[in-house]
Order: C-alpha cells, then sequence, then structure tokens
C-alpha cells in the first residue's frame, strides 16, 4: 500500500461519485518504486485501498479549487493551494482480478492514490493466448495501449459514431487492419472471416489483396431481378402510400404472367380492358375513345382495325349497327386468344392473379404489369388511378434509366459475378456504393443482408441449431438508410431491425457507422453492445444516444462534444471500462479534408491567367 503517496483524501461519497479534498497540488505527482506517476487531471484514474488486497477504482471527471477567503492569510497558508477532484467509480480490484461496478464505496477519510502501474494492467488485463488487439493509446496516459479481445468485440453488434471530421472513418480502418494484424498474430485464416463493407464514400478500399474483394456495385455485378422478393421490391420501388401498394404487386404479379405467357396474352387482356371501358365507364365520350383506340391500335385484327375507323373521333360513339360490330369483334378476339368467352375474363384474370407470384426479370415488363393494372383500375370506373400512383410510375422509370444497363442488366456475365461475389471467398467484400442514392442503399443493403440471413437460417435448421460461420455487416453511412421514420407504413428497415434482435443466434453482427445516430433506427441503436464515440455536438444526436447507450454517464456525454479529431470514447461489453482512446490510425489513410475556398480560388484563378 502506498501510504505516504496519498494524493487527498476522500470528503464525501455518493453512489455516483466521490469529492477528494487535495491539501497540496503541488505534490499529487511522485516517484514510487522507480516508476513516475503523474496525474493528468480529468481521465486519471485513482485508486482507494479497501484493504490490502482490496482496491476502489475511480476515474477523476471535475477539478475544482477552493475559494481562497478574503482577509489577509499568509502566503505559507496550508489552505492556499488547497482543491478538490471529484471521480465517478469505476470498478475493484480483488486479487489479482477487476470487476467493473461497484456493490460497496470507501468511507470518507479514506486516502486516494493515483492507480499504479500494475493495477493498470489488471484494469485491461487480456490473457496471453487470448486473440487482442490494440487501437491507440489511453488520453489520460499517452504511455499506456489497452488491449481488447476480439472475441468479445465481433460478438456483439457495434456502432461507431461521431461527426463528420472526427475522425470515424479512419477508426474504422484501423480496427479493420488491427483485425488482420491480430489474425496473422494468432496464426488463424482471416478468409474464414466474413467482413461486408458497404462503402459509400471510397474509403477502405485500402484493406490487403490477398484478404479482400472489392466490387462497384454499378460496374462489376448485377442482380437477378427475379430473386427479388415482394419486400425487396418495396424497398426498390418505395410506394409512397398504402394506395400504390396494392398495385405495385398487382403489377407484379401481371409482368410474372407476361414473362410466362405468349405474347398474345398482353393483346386479349388489352381487348378485354378496351370492351370494359366501352360497357362500364360513364364519362366524357371523346375522352373514353381515346383511352380505348389507345389499347386497340396495334392489335392486328382486321375487323377490330376495320371498326375503329368507324368510331366516331369528333362525338366518340358509333353509327348504326358499329357498335354491335364493334363489340363482338373483340369478344371474337378475346376467345380467339384466350379460349375463354368475354364474360368469364374477369374470373380468369383474378385466377391467373392469384396463381401468379412476384418474379420478375426485366423492369420494362413491370412497367408494363402496372400499365394492365391501371387498364383494370380504370375499365371498373378508377378513373383517378393514375395521378394517385403518379410517383410510383415516376420511380420505376427512373430505375429503368438508371439500372436497366448495370445493377439490373441481364448480362450472364455479370449475374455470374455477383454470384461468384457471394460466396464470400475472402474475408472482407467490400461493396462501392457510393453511386447509390439512399433508397438505392436500403434495398442493396438490406437485399445481401437477408440472402445470408436466409441462408443462415437454412444453416442452422440442418445442424442442430448450430452455424458454421460469422458474418459482420459493415454499415458505412448507416444513417442515410437505417432511418428512423414514422412515416415508413411499411416498414422498410425491419430486416435490419430482425438482424439487431435476432442475428447472433444467426452468427449475423451488425457494424454502424454514422455521423448522426438521432436519424437511426432506435431498435437498432439500442440492441449494439459496443461504441467507439467520437465527437458530436448536436443535442439531438447526444439525446439520443442517452436514451440509447447504457453504458454512458453524463459526464462523458459531456465530454464527447469536445473530443479532438482522432480521439474517442470507447464504451460496452468489449471494454473493460470506459476508456478515452487517441486512435493511431494514419498508417491506414487520414481522415477526410475540407476543400479550402482561398486554395480553390487560387488554383482556379492560376488556371485562367
Amino acid at each position: 500500500m502506498q501510504t505516504l503517496n496519498s494524493i487527498g483524501v476522500i470528503s464525501k461519497v455518493s453512489t455516483n461519485k466521490i469529492v477528494i479534498e487535495i491539501p497540496d497540488t503541488n505534490k499529487i505527482n511522485y516517484n514510487f518504486h522507480g516508476d513516475l506517476y503523474i496525474c493528468e487531471g480529468i481521465n486519471s484514474f485513482v485508486t482507494i485501498y479497501k484493504s490490502l488486497h482490496q482496491k476502489f477504482i475511480y476515474q477523476i471527471i471535475n477539478l475544482a479549487e477552493l475559494e481562497k477567503p478574503f482577509d489577509n492569510v499568509e502566503e505559507e497558508s496550508k489552505f492556499y493551494n488547497k482543491a478538490y477532484f471529484e471521480a465517478i467509480p469505476i470498478g475493484e480490484i480483488k486479487g489479482d482480478n477487476f470487476k467493473f461496478g461497484l456493490s460497496k464505496f470507501p468511507m470518507i477519510g479514506n486516502d486516494v492514490y493515483l492507480t499504479d502501474f500494475l493495477d493498470m494492467d489488471l484494469i485491461f488485463k487480456i490473457e496471453d493466448n487470448i486473440p487482442a488487439l490494440t487501437l491507440g493509446l489511453l488520453a489520460s496516459h499517452e504511455y499506456y495501449s489497452p488491449k481488447f479481445s476480439l472475441d468479445k468485440l465481433l460478438s456483439n453488434h457495434m456502432c461507431v459514431l461521431g461527426n463528420t471530421g472526427s475522425g470515424k472513418s479512419t477508426t474504422v480502418r484501423k480496427l479493420l487492419n488491427e483485425i488482420i494484424l491480430t489474425a496473422e498474430e494468432f496464426s488463424l485464416d482471416i478468409n474464414s472471416a466474413n467482413f461486408i463493407i458497404f462503402d459509400v464514400h471510397d474509403e477502405y478500399d485500402n484493406l490487403p489483396d490477398k484478404a479482400s474483394t472489392i466490387t462497384d456495385v454499378l460496374k462489376d455485378i448485377s442482380i437477378p431481378l427475379d430473386t427479388l422478393s415482394p419486400d425487396d421490391w418495396i424497398n426498390l420501388v418505395q410506394p409512397a402510400s398504402a394506395v400504390q401498394l396494392p398495385i405495385l404487386m398487382n403489377g407484379l404479379r401481371l409482368a410474372n404472367l407476361i414473362e410466362n405467357n405468349e405474347a398474345s396474352f398482353c393483346d386479349w387482356v388489352k381487348a378485354y380492358c378496351a370492351l370494359e371501358l366501352y360497357n362500364n365507364v360513364h364519362t366524357e365520350v371523346v375522352g373514353k375513345r381515346t383511352k380505348i383506340v389507345s389499347l386497340l391500335q396495334n392489335i392486328t385484327d382486321p375487323t377490330i382495325k376495320s371498326i375503329l375507323t368507324r368510331y366516331s373521333s369528333q362525338y366518340g360513339n358509333f353509327q348504326g349497327y358499329d357498335e354491335q360490330v364493334f363489340i363482338d369483334a373483340i369478344k371474337s378476339f378475346i376467345r380467339n386468344k384466350s379460349t375463354y368467352h368475354y364474360e368469364d375474363c374477369s374470373e380468369l384474370i383474378l385466377s391467373l392473379l392469384e396463381s401468379s407470384n412476384s418474379k420478375v426479370s426485366q423492369l420494362k415488363n413491370l412497367e408494363l404489369g402496372i400499365e394492365l393494372t391501371f387498364l383494370f383500375e380504370e375499365s371498373k370506373g378508377n378513373s383517378q388511378v393514375r395521378s394517385y400512383c403518379s410517383t410510383l410510375m415516376t420511380r420505376i422509370s427512373n430505375l429503368i434509366a438508371s439500372y436497366s444497363k448495370s445493377m439490373f442488366d441481364n448480362d450472364q456475365q455479370k449475374i455470374n459475378n455477383f454470384n461468384q461475389v457471394c460466396k464470400f471467398d475472402k474475408g472482407f467484400t467490400l461493396f462501392k456504393v457510393a453511386s447509390l442514392e439512399n433508397k438505392d442503399l436500403l434495398f442493396f443493403t438490406s437485399y445481401v443482408l437477408k440472402i445470408i440471413y436466409n441462408n443462415q437460417k437454412e444453416q442452422r435448421s440442418r445442424n442442430n441449431k448450430q452455424v458454421n460461420s460469422l458474418y459482420h455487416f459493415i454499415f458505412d453511412e448507416a444513417h442515410k438508410y437505417i432511418t428512423e421514420s414514422d412515416n415508413d407504413f411499411y416498414n422498410s428497415i425491419k430486416i435490419f431491425e430482425q438482424i439487431a434482435k435476432e442475428g447472433r443466434k444467426f452468427g449475423i453482427f451488425m457494424f454502424l457507422a454514422s455521423q448522426r445516430p438521432g436519424e437511426l433506427s432506435k431498435t437498432v441503436l439500442s440492441q449494439c453492445n459496443n461504441f467507439i464515440l467520437h465527437r458530436i455536438r448536436s443535442n439531438v444526436d447526444l439525446e439520443q444516444m442517452r436514451r440509447s447507450i447504457p453504458y454512458i454517464s453524463d459526464s462523458q456525454l459531456q465530454r464527447i462534444s469536445y473530443l479532438i479529431t482522432g480521439s474517442a470514447l470507447l464504451v460496452g461489453e468489449a471494454f473493460s471500462v470506459p476508456m478515452e482512446i487517441i486512435i493511431k490510425g494514419e498508417d491506414y489513410g487520414y481522415p477526410s479534408s475540407t476543400l479550402l475556398p482561398s486554395n480553390v480560388w487560387g488554383a482556379f484563378s492560376k488556371e485562367t491567367d
């Protein structure tokens, strides 16, 4: 026991902190057994001895000086330099074991000491034969680099949070490379790991080639559309209201029927819709004629073509017996192409829709399927259906324009590339997704996540509730797509929430990197057990962290707003105590820099000279 090196005594005790009275601030640094102990102030660890083999460990969070008396006081007065330190409980040491948290507390008058190096080793103790990694140096003890168990770190969901420019990306790169180094040190096969990275800003492509596969989503691969489930289609198309969802689903079923039937299927369905419009829709006759002609004009039946010439464009009707000839010609055409009478077609179409599924191989067929759905609705008198679904059609048109030759290309080589990538042969599979919009990021990330989830569920059912492989998903800029929304009628992120709650038993873990925790799904954030917290200043984000992170105190939360770039607060089950770390990740790339107007304008002026 360091009986001669006490820095002060306890003057106040509560369950959440103690107050230490410091008689002389000039004597709190000392040499003990040849080691120099220096109090760095806030974040320094202190020890209170309960007995020779039991100690309480606290961490300093606040410094205050005693008010100087107003009357004349001699310069040598013992009260002149008196100060007070506040410290929060960290844990206790019994024998050679450290345990986080306190069940008992020190007493007023107990001596307080700076925590010695041997006790520091016990606080951050990792067994020699346990794979462990390090991220940097303790902010309060820059000579000390704590290690963390690889197993504890990677057997829980994790978050790296921090404002832009705070060092978040550097931390992720450092962590990934430390995992590789740890695997090499302990002779582990890194390619048996399955890290799947969605790189939004092209920041993580410095991983070694022998351990990584890098794929540009819009250039290298193509997703087979017929593998999409209804939930995938909802995430991809994003129907804006409950009205649009049944239109989308029926459009998918009709598109499936189009792909699995002869070309004449569309012709007789259009003819059926035209006759339904003519018989049942009572609206402005010239406008009704225009719709009917547009449906029938590409049908090659000579009788229909002939009778259309007698369909008055001025009055929107037929003369004499022409109307009956028109009706009979369409009925005959439907009978010849479908083998069903016109009167039975409604029941036939419903039966076909019930038996079909949402498997579609081309986006243009979805567009045609939805067009047919509109026709069915209009033939029933729903004249507003197109206006209600205008945003839906705009979205589908954009998908066709943006991805028909990239992410949904029918090129077999690109489809084979996608299937090969999804074997995850190397330790790190990196998807470059910088070109995807937020809605498309939601679709792509959830789609890949669901592939793994379904495979792991199948493997678990075959192997007596055991899985043979683990997957770690790293979601960069997660707030862009794993978002909390009160208006999300369809719960687009339900696969993320499901993995957050159940992923552990299927060997699937999520690693979220975000600069806006306030926008993240509360369910997903609350299920994370390890947090690396960089500087965050938004009150909204800080309040969300207060509600979602049980490991953090108010003083630590306040401290986060003032962390320097490259430092982080580590809290969670993988860390023996909450600790502030200076991340040493410069070897793996530097934080993204901000373009300075003076530099940009200067370069521009030189070019124009």
